[in-house]
C-alpha cells in the first residue's frame, strides 16, 4: 500500500481510521443491542406462555363455576318445586283439617243437643221406687243390700255394682214384687263392701245412684 506523506493524504487517512472506528464501535453497540433484544424477546416469550397458562387456568376455573352455578340453579328450581308441592299439600291438608274441625263442632254440637235433650228427658222421668238399705251378711261374709219395692208396680231391675277400688263389677238383673223386700248378698253370688256404687235401672224411671256406706 502506498503511502502518502502529504498533509493532505495525512487528513485523509485519519478520516478513514475515525470512520472505521465509528463504524466499529456502531457494530458493536449494535450487536450488544441485538443481544438485548433477543434476551428481552425471550423475557416477553415466556412471560406471554405463563399469561396464556394462567388465561386457560381461569377459563377452565370460569368453565367449572359456570357448571356450578347452572347446577346450583337447577337445585334451586327443583327446590322451588318441591316447595311449590308441600305449600299445596299443606294448603290441602288445612282445608281437609278446617273441614274436619267443623264437622266435628257440628257432631259435638249435635251430641250436646242430644245429651241436653236426654237430661231433659231424665228429669221428667219419676225416681225408681226402690229403697236401699244394708245390713251385715249373718255368715260374715261382706253386707247384704235390702232392696225394697215401694209401689204397687211389679219392677223389673237391673243392677250394677262396681268397687272403686279393686274395680271388681258385677251386673244383675231383679225381679221385685210390689211391696215386697229383695235381699241380695253372699249367697246370692255378690259381697257388698264399703264405697260399693250401685246403680238400678229399668225402664221409664231415672237411674237410681248409691253407694254403699
Amino acid at each position: 500500500m502506498h503511502s502518502d506523506s502529504s498533509p493532505a493524504g495525512q487528513r485523509t487517512t485519519i478520516v478513514l481510521w475515525g470512520v472505521l472506528a465509528v463504524l466499529t464501535i456502531a457494530s458493536i453497540i449494535l450487536a450488544a443491542l441485538y443481544y438485548q433484544a433477543t434476551r428481552d424477546l425471550e423475557a416477553q416469550k415466556i412471560t406471554v406462555a405463563a399469561l396464556q397458562l394462567e388465561i386457560a387456568k381461569e377459563v377452565a376455573r370460569s368453565a367449572e363455576l359456570k357448571s356450578d352455578l347452572n347446577s346450583s340453579r337447577t337445585d334451586a328450581q327443583t327446590l322451588a318445586a318441591k316447595s311449590a308441592q308441600l305449600s299445596s299439600e299443606v294448603n290441602s291438608k288445612e282445608q281437609a283439617l278446617a273441614v274436619e274441625r267443623d264437622n266435628v263442632e257440628a257432631e259435638k254440637s249435635k251430641a250436646e243437643s242430644a245429651q241436653m235433650a236426654l237430661d231433659q228427658e231424665k228429669s221428667r222421668l219419676p225416681v225408681l221406687p226402690v229403697r236401699i238399705e244394708m245390713r251385715r251378711s249373718a255368715i260374715g261374709r261382706g253386707l247384704v243390700a235390702i232392696f225394697t219395692n215401694t209401689s204397687a208396680l211389679q219392677l223389673s231391675v237391673v243392677m250394677e255394682t262396681l268397687n272403686p277400688t279393686t274395680k271388681a263389677a258385677s251386673r244383675k238383673s231383679m225381679q221385685i214384687a210390689p211391696g215386697t223386700k229383695l235381699e241380695i248378698g253372699y249367697l246370692e253370688g255378690i259381697q257388698f263392701a264399703s264405697g260399693d256404687e250401685i246403680r238400678m235401672h229399668t225402664a221409664g224411671f231415672e237411674e237410681t245412684h248409691y253407694t254403699v256406706p
